[in-house]
This record gives structure tokens, sequence and C-alpha cells, in this order.
């Protein structure tokens, strides 16, 4: 698709839509909206749209349908996927303003939310109003979408016990392109929003399409009972094989919430970022041979406190009894993170305003090899360690992303950290990885893997759910 231009008149047309104050074409404005922290290119929007309420955005996609105008919806920017940034041009559709929790449900235990309710809004909202319920969290700044962080399959705080975010949806609200407005799962035929089931399930319609077949109005999205008694473990593993043997180990147990991992490479540097110092990235400092590989943190709760020390008893013996030949030290418990949920715990940003992240979900029983190989691609590039794991749904599968903080302003620096990420996204695919909040570069690469079927398929319902191709064209569905 040919960057289309915009024609005399559709500026006006947008303003009175939207107000004259909700359209922008001021180079400042559309600047900060070509990029984002990856180094993925830069490409600039036309306009600058803000919508209010759904009788607005209806009229801009009738709009963008009858001039053939790219439509990029928008929320926080924030994907570390180059998601947002308008391939084609055209116009952001900045959906910042729809922003309203329209519902929560404290028996049946679900919020219905705009797409402009972030992490930030939805916990404070909880906290005034419903502090007996609990969303959960990405490892991310609270101005994170809900909606899009679900879209997009993110993994949160709660992925041990759930899975993929895209799990919790229980119910959408969905502006097609073609101008209709359906609802999907149990509010298409009642008034409550508690499950897609027992509905054909056309979630996956728009679940991981990235905004490419429809533009979410509202999403339903599970909540839970806020445990009463919480605690935190930290172990630390001198090899990537013996944090897998925890990971697995302690998955098997059902017991934990959360069951993540860092390098402690990266744990050292972040420690300096947030006291304020710049976090060396390129080159990276030399490793202490005596430094751990690995950290390993666990969340815990119950309802008594008896049920939250057995749960640790159950992981102490698990570290005693399966892993004795590991010699790990048992730590005593700490107060638990999840308060501090979501978090601006990005201070390695202080590097230089740059970050990167091959992103990826896997089989558990590949995870060490993987992140090991990954590292060492990292000590080629002398770049600084920066692994990430979340094990999900309970150990059938594991999130595993190596986060690069890099300067943007270094073209060396740049250079190493493009050519790390392409040969860890080789990588991943080899050990039986699949990319997520997929890059269009990667979503290219995993076509050629997918064989001609599937992306026949998904042209054809890029084709059908969007004839114009106005949905941020050049992704998941129709290629640039």
């Amino acid at each position: 698709m040919a960057k289309v231009a915009i024609k005399d008149g559709v500026i006006e047309k947008l303003a009175k839509i939207v107000g004259n104050e909700y359209v922008s074409t001021n180079r400042a404005d559309l600047y900060i909206l070509s990029y984002d922290l990856t180094p993925a290119e830069p490409h600039m929007p036309d306009v600058l749209v803000l919508p209010k309420n759904i009788e607005e955005l209806k009229e801009i996609v009738k709009l963008a349908n009858e001039e053939k105008i790219p439509l990029n919806p928008y929320v926080g920017g924030g994907n570390i996927g180059g998601l947002a940034i308008p391939l084609e041009g055209g116009i952001i559709l900045d959906l910042k303003r729809m922003d309203r929790i329209l519902e929560v449900n404290d028996v049946d235990m679900y919020a219905v939310v705009e797409p402009g309710v972030t992490f930030g809004h939805m916990k404070a909202y909880l906290e005034e109003n419903h502090p007996d319920l609990i969303y959960t969290y990405a490892f991310s700044p609270p101005s994170t979408g809900v909606i899009t962080n679900a879209l997009l399959q993110g993994l949160d705080n709660l992925s041990y016990r759930y899975g993929a975010a895209s799990a919790w949806v229980t119910g959408l609200e969905v502006l097609l392109a073609t101008g209709e407005l359906v609802k999907i799962g149990s509010c298409s035929v009642s008034n409550t929003w508690h499950a897609l089931v027992p509905m054909p399930e056309l979630a996956g319609l728009f679940l991981g399409w990235q905004g490419t077949t429809g533009i979410i109005t509202k999403m339903a999205v599970s909540l839970w009972p806020k445990p009463k008694y919480e605690a935190g473990l930290n172990f630390q593993f001198y090899s990537h094989q013996d944090a897998g043997r925890m990971f697995q180990a302690i998955a098997r147990t059902r017991v934990v919430d959360d069951l993540i991992g860092t390098s402690f490479d990266l744990n050292k540097l972040s420690f300096l970022a947030m006291n304020g110092e710049k976090a060396p990235i390129y080159p990276a400092p030399p490793r202490n041979p005596d430094d751990p590989v690995f950290g390993i943190s666990i969340e815990v709760s119950g309802n008594t406190q008896e049920e939250l020390d057995a749960k640790i008893n159950v992981i102490n013996k698990v570290v005693k009894e399966d892993l004795s030949d590991l010699n790990i030290n048992i730590p005593e418990p700490h107060p638990s993170m999840r308060a501090g949920f979501p978090m601006q715990a990005l201070g390695v940003l202080s590097s230089g305003g740059g970050l990167m992240w091959v992103g990826c979900y896997g089989p558990i029983s590949k995870w060490a090899e993987t992140c090991e190989k990954g590292c060492l691609i990292e000590d080629k590039y002398e770049l600084c360690r920066g692994a990430y794991a979340r094990v999900m749904n309970e150990g059938h599968f594991i999130g595993l992303r190596w986060m690069i903080p890099y300067d943007k302003g270094d073209p060396e620096t740049v250079r190493r950290v493009i050519e790390a990420t392409n040969e860890q996204l080789d990588l991943v695919l080899e050990m039986g990885f699949v990319p997520y909040k997929t890059p269009v570069w990667a979503v290219r690469k995993l076509e050629e893997l997918a064989g001609p079927e599937l992306v026949g398929l998904h042209r054809r319902l890029k084709k059908l759910m969007d004839p114009n191709n106005i949905l941020n064209p050049g992704r998941w569905g129709a290629p640039a």
C-alpha cells in the first residue's frame, strides 16, 4: 500500500468531528509519534486526532474509508516493538480521551474499560472503590494501556496462574473498519460481560492482531480477590541450567502467584540507574566470575498466615529435597513486590533513552539453553546481559526476553543492538519459541516459517475485516 496523500479538506472534516483542539498537524506533535524506544525506522503520520466517544470514532472511520487514509490506533506507544509507528503515514488515532472505567462487578469479578484506561487508572480506581479486588499488571509504567496489553498478549504479574493477558478478556466491543459496532461474548446477548464462552469465540479475530482487524472500544477483563497475606523469596543461581531446574520444579508445586527471573548483570545496572548513575550498557562492564548468573523471584500469597507459611514450606521442601544437589541457600521471606506494580522499573533507560528486546513465549524445557545462548549473543556484541523470564500458565510455557537498554544517539551501539536482536530472533525461532508483540520485521520472518496456507488465511481475514486496508497497514494480514 503506497503512502496516501491527505487531500485538501480532510483536516477540516476531522476538526469538525472532534473539535479543533483535538486535531494537530504540528510537526512537533507528529514527530514524537513517528518513532519509539526501539531502533525501528521512523514514519511520520500526517495528522493526530483524539476522539472522545464512539460517535466521533465512527465518523473518523467512515471518513478514512472514503479517503483510503490509514488509521493507526495509539494509547501510550510503549510496546517496545514499533507497533504504533504509522508505516504508511495517515491518521494517528490517539484514544487517550476514551478513558472511562464503565463497570466493576464485585460479585462476578470483572471490569469493563475503554481503550484509554491505563494500569495506573485501574489500580487507583480499584484501591479507592473496590479495595478487595485486584487486576494484574505488567513490568511496565503506569501509563501502559489495559486494553493494549491484553490485545498484544502481554505477560503480567499473575501470568504464572493465568497465562498471557489475552486470556483474561471476558468480552469485547469492536468498531470494525467497515463501520459496524459489534459485541463479542456474553455481552452480545445479555447485559453482563462475564465470559467469552459459550458463544463462538470470535475474539481471536482481534486479539494478537495489533489493531489491524478492528478498533476495540470496550473490553471486559477478569479481576481477582486481593490476597490477605503475601511474601516474596529470592534465589541466586550460577548457571542457567540450575535456574531452569528451579523454574520447572517450583512451577509444578502450583503454590506460587508469580515466578520470574532476570540476569544478575541487568539487576546490578538497574540499581546503578535507580541511584541516578548512568547505566553502562555498551561496552558492558566486565563480568565478575564470582557473581551469580541469574536470579529468581517468587511471589506467594494466602488467605491466612498459616496458608502462606504452608506454601513457603512447600517451596523450601522442593529446594532441600528435589534440588538438594544445587546447594541453594534458603532465603528469609521478604515483603511482596506486588504493591509496587505497575512500576517504572526501567531506570536503565538512563543509558540513553533506547530500549529494545526480543520477547517470546516457548517451552520451559528449552528455556535454559535458549536463555544462555541469547546471553552469549549479548556477550559477543559487548552488551550487558539482560535476560528476563516469567513462567506462565503454571509451567505450560514460559516468557523470555532480553532487555537491551541503549544510547539512541550512539550509531555504533544502535548497530550492535540491531545485529544482536536479529541473531536472538533467529535463535528463538530455531529453539521453538514464538515472538510476541511482534515488530514488523519479525512478522515477515514468522510468515516465512508459517507457509503460504496460513499466510493466505491471514490475508483473506484481513481483506474481509478491512477491505480498504486502512487499519494499521503493513503488519499482520497485509504487508507494506
